[in-house]
């Protein structure tokens, strides 16, 4: 009979009131475009197409800071493109001990070789890296990162471009993921 007793005294005081509940906010995050939306809300990208590369730019990402979490988001388009056969990149060449050196000592390349990577023609790419997710840093007002967008080649000039972005705030006894984060962009 004693340990009935006990057992219910212990359950009663062993009990939390509801202020000892912790309730966590409803954490928001949002893409911002380095220029401003249009009435329709599109975003009008204006991309230097003078460059020796594909241009791209670059979304910055914020998000509500939650006590003791990681935060991070993956990216995802519906816009993708194939990869051509004249991808290459040149390599400088050095003559190690016959060559010219600056006044630092650094090689000065002899000349250049040019290596072409045609095993990646028609490969598949998505506008934006949707393979892998960012990592937010800690801020005094909350989360920040950057997601690269692009490269583009020059088909893409004029079409409207989605990008979708999930949020996941993770942390000792909680996680909130929110996918609903969805921009409209016109490559220009």
């Amino acid at each position: 009979m004693n340990k009935v007793y006990l057992i219910f005294i212990l359950l009663i005081c062993g009990c939390s009131t509801d202020d000892d509940v912790f309730v966590l906010p409803d954490p928001d995050a949002a893409m911002i475009f380095p220029v401003e939306a249009d009435e329709n809300g599109y975003y009008h990208v204006d991309l230097d197409w003078n460059q020796e590369f594909y241009p791209y730019f670059n979304v910055d990402v914020i998000a509500d800071k939650l006590p003791n979490g990681i935060t991070s988001a993956r990216f995802d388009t519906d816009t993708y493109w194939v990869l051509g056969d004249s991808i290459a990149f040149t390599i400088p060449l050095y003559s190690p001990y016959n060559g010219l050196q600056d006044y630092q000592g650094t090689p000065i390349p002899v000349r250049d070789t040019i290596v072409y990577l045609s095993q990646f023609a028609g490969t598949i790419l998505p506008v934006v890296q949707n393979n892998t997710r960012i990592y937010f840093s800690d801020h005094d007002n909350g989360y920040s990162s950057r997601r690269t967008v692009g490269p583009f080649p020059p088909e893409l000039v004029g079409d409207t471009i989605t990008l979708y972005m999930k949020v996941l705030w993770e942390g000792f006894n909680y996680t909130i993921e929110k996918n609903n984060y969805i921009e409209k962009f016109i490559v220009e």
